[in-house]
Protein backbone atom coordinates (compact mmCIF):
# COMPACT_ATOMS: atom_id res chain seq x y z
CA UNK A 1 0.00 0.00 0.00
CA UNK A 2 1.34 3.14 -0.93
CA UNK A 3 1.79 6.27 1.54
CA UNK A 4 1.35 9.60 0.74
CA UNK A 5 2.49 12.72 3.12
CA UNK A 6 0.54 16.14 2.55
CA UNK A 7 4.36 18.35 1.07
CA UNK A 8 1.62 21.50 0.57
CA UNK A 9 -2.01 22.36 0.84
CA UNK A 10 -3.71 24.12 -1.99
CA UNK A 11 -7.30 24.23 -1.27
CA UNK A 12 -9.39 22.42 1.28
CA UNK A 13 -9.65 19.85 -1.74
CA UNK A 14 -6.51 20.13 -3.59
CA UNK A 15 -3.04 18.92 -1.53
CA UNK A 16 0.31 18.08 -2.91
CA UNK A 17 1.85 14.93 -1.65
CA UNK A 18 4.73 12.63 -1.50
CA UNK A 19 4.03 9.31 -2.18
CA UNK A 20 6.13 6.22 -0.32
CA UNK A 21 7.20 5.04 -3.90
CA UNK A 22 9.22 8.44 -4.25
CA UNK A 23 6.81 10.20 -7.05
CA UNK A 24 5.18 13.13 -6.12
CA UNK A 25 1.34 13.59 -7.01
CA UNK A 26 -1.74 16.01 -7.05
CA UNK A 27 -4.17 14.23 -4.77
CA UNK A 28 -8.17 15.71 -5.07
CA UNK A 29 -11.02 14.89 -2.66
CA UNK A 30 -13.29 17.11 -1.17
CA UNK A 31 -12.11 18.15 2.04
CA UNK A 32 -8.53 16.67 1.70
CA UNK A 33 -6.71 19.71 3.06
CA UNK A 34 -8.77 20.84 4.99
CA UNK A 35 -7.54 21.40 8.33
CA UNK A 36 -4.63 18.73 7.77
CA UNK A 37 -0.70 20.17 7.80
CA UNK A 38 2.40 19.31 5.87
CA UNK A 39 3.77 16.17 6.91
CA UNK A 40 0.46 14.44 7.92
CA UNK A 41 -0.37 11.36 5.79
CA UNK A 42 -3.66 11.11 3.43
CA UNK A 43 -6.35 8.57 3.68
CA UNK A 44 -6.52 7.28 0.42
CA UNK A 45 -10.01 6.42 0.62
CA UNK A 46 -10.23 10.15 0.63
CA UNK A 47 -8.73 10.65 -2.60
CA UNK A 48 -11.09 10.72 -4.99
CA UNK A 49 -8.63 11.73 -8.40
CA UNK A 50 -4.96 11.75 -8.95
CA UNK A 51 -2.52 13.35 -11.36
CA UNK A 52 1.66 11.94 -10.36
CA UNK A 53 3.79 14.19 -11.62
CA UNK A 54 6.60 11.45 -12.64
CA UNK A 55 9.42 13.52 -14.58
CA UNK A 56 12.13 15.99 -12.61
CA UNK A 57 11.48 18.54 -15.26
CA UNK A 58 7.82 18.63 -14.50
CA UNK A 59 8.20 18.85 -11.09
CA UNK A 60 11.41 21.33 -11.30
CA UNK A 61 8.32 23.51 -13.30
CA UNK A 62 6.09 22.59 -10.42
CA UNK A 63 7.99 23.69 -7.59
CA UNK A 64 8.51 26.78 -9.14
CA UNK A 65 5.37 27.73 -9.66
CA UNK A 66 4.86 27.07 -6.12
CA UNK A 67 7.03 29.78 -5.56
CA UNK A 68 5.98 32.41 -7.57
CA UNK A 69 2.34 32.06 -7.65
CA UNK A 70 -0.39 32.41 -5.04
CA UNK A 71 -1.32 29.30 -3.11
CA UNK A 72 -5.26 30.06 -3.96
CA UNK A 73 -4.94 30.24 -7.41
CA UNK A 74 -2.97 26.78 -7.80
CA UNK A 75 -5.83 24.68 -5.60
CA UNK A 76 -8.80 26.55 -7.93
CA UNK A 77 -6.42 26.30 -11.27
CA UNK A 78 -6.21 22.55 -10.19
CA UNK A 79 -9.67 21.89 -9.31
CA UNK A 80 -10.86 23.11 -12.29
CA UNK A 81 -7.81 20.74 -14.31
CA UNK A 82 -9.85 17.86 -11.67
CA UNK A 83 -12.98 18.85 -13.06
CA UNK A 84 -12.19 19.17 -16.68
CA UNK A 85 -9.95 15.67 -16.25
CA UNK A 86 -13.53 14.15 -14.99
CA UNK A 87 -15.10 15.53 -17.83
CA UNK A 88 -13.24 14.89 -20.88
CA UNK A 89 -11.89 11.45 -22.22
CA UNK A 90 -8.34 10.38 -22.61
CA UNK A 91 -5.82 10.79 -19.55
CA UNK A 92 -4.43 14.75 -19.11
CA UNK A 93 -0.60 14.83 -19.74
CA UNK A 94 0.83 15.93 -16.25
CA UNK A 95 2.30 18.96 -18.11
CA UNK A 96 -0.74 20.33 -18.27
CA UNK A 97 -0.80 21.26 -13.47
CA UNK A 98 1.85 24.22 -14.14
CA UNK A 99 1.13 25.41 -17.56
CA UNK A 100 -2.28 26.19 -17.02
CA UNK A 101 -1.43 27.67 -13.20
CA UNK A 102 0.90 29.74 -15.39
CA UNK A 103 -1.32 30.91 -18.02
CA UNK A 104 -4.53 31.42 -15.24
CA UNK A 105 -1.78 33.31 -13.46
CA UNK A 106 -1.15 35.79 -16.23
CA UNK A 107 -4.50 36.33 -17.07
CA UNK A 108 -5.67 37.46 -14.10
CA UNK A 109 -2.59 40.17 -13.82
CA UNK A 110 -3.72 41.20 -17.19
CA UNK A 111 -7.55 41.67 -15.72
CA UNK A 112 -6.42 43.24 -13.17
CA UNK A 113 -4.52 45.99 -14.96
CA UNK A 114 -7.54 45.54 -17.41
CA UNK A 115 -5.11 44.36 -20.63
CA UNK A 116 -7.33 42.28 -22.79
CA UNK A 117 -5.66 39.79 -25.13
CA UNK A 118 -8.48 38.54 -27.55
CA UNK A 119 -7.91 35.31 -28.80
CA UNK A 120 -8.81 35.62 -33.18
CA UNK A 121 -9.28 31.78 -33.34
CA UNK A 122 -12.14 31.57 -31.27
CA UNK A 123 -14.76 30.97 -34.06
CA UNK A 124 -12.55 27.79 -35.00
CA UNK A 125 -11.66 26.17 -31.33
CA UNK A 126 -15.17 26.45 -30.67
CA UNK A 127 -15.97 24.67 -33.44
CA UNK A 128 -13.08 22.24 -33.49
CA UNK A 129 -12.93 21.04 -29.84
CA UNK A 130 -16.38 21.35 -28.75
CA UNK A 131 -16.48 18.96 -25.84
CA UNK A 132 -13.33 21.13 -24.55
CA UNK A 133 -14.64 24.12 -25.14
CA UNK A 134 -17.95 23.41 -23.26
CA UNK A 135 -15.57 22.13 -20.41
CA UNK A 136 -13.76 25.53 -20.85
CA UNK A 137 -17.10 27.87 -20.66
CA UNK A 138 -18.08 26.07 -16.93
CA UNK A 139 -14.41 25.99 -16.15
CA UNK A 140 -13.57 30.11 -16.55
CA UNK A 141 -17.29 30.41 -14.59
CA UNK A 142 -15.67 28.56 -11.53
CA UNK A 143 -12.61 30.66 -11.71
CA UNK A 144 -14.45 33.38 -11.74
CA UNK A 145 -16.59 32.99 -9.20
CA UNK A 146 -13.81 31.54 -6.78
CA UNK A 147 -10.39 33.92 -7.67
CA UNK A 148 -13.21 37.09 -7.70
CA UNK A 149 -12.05 38.01 -11.24
CA UNK A 150 -14.11 38.38 -14.36
CA UNK A 151 -11.64 36.82 -16.99
CA UNK A 152 -12.51 37.75 -20.83
CA UNK A 153 -14.82 35.63 -22.50
CA UNK A 154 -11.58 34.67 -24.77
CA UNK A 155 -9.97 32.98 -22.32
CA UNK A 156 -12.75 29.97 -22.62
CA UNK A 157 -11.08 29.27 -26.53
CA UNK A 158 -7.86 29.26 -24.72
CA UNK A 159 -8.81 27.02 -21.94
CA UNK A 160 -10.08 25.08 -24.48
CA UNK A 161 -6.28 24.51 -26.13
CA UNK A 162 -5.01 23.86 -22.86
CA UNK A 163 -7.36 21.08 -22.34
CA UNK A 164 -7.16 19.63 -25.94
CA UNK A 165 -3.66 19.64 -26.05
CA UNK A 166 -3.39 17.90 -22.69
CA UNK A 167 -5.38 15.11 -23.88
CA UNK A 168 -3.70 14.83 -27.25
CA UNK A 169 -0.03 14.94 -25.60
CA UNK A 170 1.40 17.77 -27.31
CA UNK A 171 1.99 21.42 -26.79
CA UNK A 172 -0.08 24.07 -26.74
CA UNK A 173 1.65 25.75 -29.80
CA UNK A 174 1.37 22.54 -31.88
CA UNK A 175 -2.53 22.37 -31.58
CA UNK A 176 -3.09 25.98 -31.96
CA UNK A 177 -1.28 26.12 -35.30
CA UNK A 178 -3.74 23.50 -36.65
CA UNK A 179 -6.24 26.12 -35.90
CA UNK A 180 -4.65 29.14 -37.67
CA UNK A 181 -4.31 27.47 -40.25
CA UNK A 182 -7.97 25.92 -41.15
CA UNK A 183 -8.85 29.46 -40.57
CA UNK A 184 -5.89 30.64 -42.78
CA UNK A 185 -8.35 28.45 -45.15
CA UNK A 186 -11.54 29.58 -44.21
CA UNK A 187 -10.70 32.99 -44.86
CA UNK A 188 -9.24 32.04 -48.48
CA UNK A 189 -11.33 30.22 -48.81
CA UNK A 190 -14.00 33.05 -48.85
CA UNK A 191 -12.16 34.93 -51.78
CA UNK A 192 -13.28 31.65 -53.84
CA UNK A 193 -17.01 32.17 -53.15
CA UNK A 194 -17.48 29.71 -50.34
CA UNK A 195 -19.64 31.53 -47.37
CA UNK A 196 -18.28 30.49 -43.64
CA UNK A 197 -20.37 31.48 -40.89
CA UNK A 198 -21.86 30.25 -37.53
CA UNK A 199 -24.46 27.48 -39.09
CA UNK A 200 -24.26 24.08 -38.93
CA UNK A 201 -23.22 23.54 -42.71
CA UNK A 202 -19.87 25.19 -41.62
CA UNK A 203 -19.82 23.61 -38.80
CA UNK A 204 -19.15 20.34 -40.47
CA UNK A 205 -16.95 20.91 -43.13
CA UNK A 206 -14.60 22.31 -40.21
CA UNK A 207 -15.45 18.81 -38.75
CA UNK A 208 -14.00 17.53 -42.24
CA UNK A 209 -11.47 19.89 -42.45
CA UNK A 210 -9.81 18.42 -39.16
CA UNK A 211 -9.64 15.07 -39.73
CA UNK A 212 -8.40 15.60 -43.12
CA UNK A 213 -5.40 17.97 -41.28
CA UNK A 214 -5.20 14.79 -39.15
CA UNK A 215 -5.16 11.74 -41.79
CA UNK A 216 -2.57 14.05 -43.66
CA UNK A 217 -0.23 14.66 -41.55
CA UNK A 218 -0.71 10.85 -40.43
CA UNK A 219 -0.02 9.83 -43.81
CA UNK A 220 -3.37 8.04 -43.31
CA UNK A 221 -5.33 8.94 -46.21
CA UNK A 222 -8.40 7.40 -47.77
CA UNK A 223 -8.69 6.06 -51.17
CA UNK A 224 -11.75 7.11 -53.43
CA UNK A 225 -13.46 4.93 -55.69
CA UNK A 226 -15.91 7.87 -56.78
CA UNK A 227 -12.48 9.87 -57.95
CA UNK A 228 -12.92 10.38 -61.39
CA UNK A 229 -16.74 10.51 -61.31
CA UNK A 230 -16.67 13.43 -59.34
CA UNK A 231 -13.50 15.22 -61.16
CA UNK A 232 -16.10 15.08 -64.06
CA UNK A 233 -19.02 15.60 -62.14
CA UNK A 234 -17.99 18.86 -60.17
CA UNK A 235 -15.16 20.05 -62.03
CA UNK A 236 -15.35 23.69 -61.21
CA UNK A 237 -15.63 22.72 -57.58
CA UNK A 238 -12.79 20.44 -57.75
CA UNK A 239 -10.69 22.82 -59.31
CA UNK A 240 -11.34 24.97 -56.35
CA UNK A 241 -10.58 21.64 -54.28
CA UNK A 242 -7.16 21.49 -55.52
CA UNK A 243 -6.54 25.38 -54.28
CA UNK A 244 -7.95 23.97 -50.72
CA UNK A 245 -5.27 21.54 -51.11
CA UNK A 246 -2.71 23.58 -51.93
CA UNK A 247 -2.85 25.74 -48.64
CA UNK A 248 -3.09 22.81 -46.72
CA UNK A 249 -0.07 20.80 -48.13
CA UNK A 250 1.92 24.19 -47.82
CA UNK A 251 0.60 24.52 -44.16
CA UNK A 252 1.23 21.13 -43.45
CA UNK A 253 4.21 20.59 -45.61
CA UNK A 254 2.99 17.39 -47.06
CA UNK A 255 1.29 16.43 -49.89
CA UNK A 256 -2.95 16.07 -49.96
CA UNK A 257 -3.36 13.20 -52.02
CA UNK A 258 -6.21 13.25 -55.20
CA UNK A 259 -8.35 11.13 -53.65
CA UNK A 260 -8.52 13.50 -50.66
CA UNK A 261 -9.30 16.44 -52.91
CA UNK A 262 -12.35 14.37 -54.50
CA UNK A 263 -13.35 14.20 -50.57
CA UNK A 264 -12.95 17.99 -50.22
CA UNK A 265 -14.81 18.46 -53.18
CA UNK A 266 -17.92 16.57 -52.43
CA UNK A 267 -18.02 18.40 -48.82
CA UNK A 268 -17.67 21.89 -50.89
CA UNK A 269 -20.34 20.80 -52.47
CA UNK A 270 -22.87 19.61 -49.88
CA UNK A 271 -21.97 23.08 -47.97
CA UNK A 272 -23.17 25.03 -50.78
CA UNK A 273 -26.52 22.48 -50.81
CA UNK A 274 -26.70 22.85 -47.21
CA UNK A 275 -26.84 26.58 -46.76
CA UNK A 276 -28.93 27.04 -50.09
CA UNK A 277 -31.53 24.55 -48.17
CA UNK A 278 -31.16 27.53 -45.20
CA UNK A 279 -32.14 30.35 -47.42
Amino acid sequence: MIERKIVHILSHNVVMTKLSSGKNSIAFGKGLGFQKKPGMVVDEAEVKQEFLLQTSEVLEHYEHILHSVDFKIIGVVEEVIAFAQGHLEGRFSETIHSALVDHINLAIERTKRGIIISNPFTFEIQHLYANEYRVADRSVAFLNEHLDVELPQDEIAFLAMHFHSARQRKKVGKGLGEVKLIAKVLENGKKLGFRFDESLPTVLFISHLKGLLDRVQAERTLSNPLLVQIKDEYEDTFEKALIFAEWIATGLNKTVPLDEVGFLTMHLERLVERQDSLL
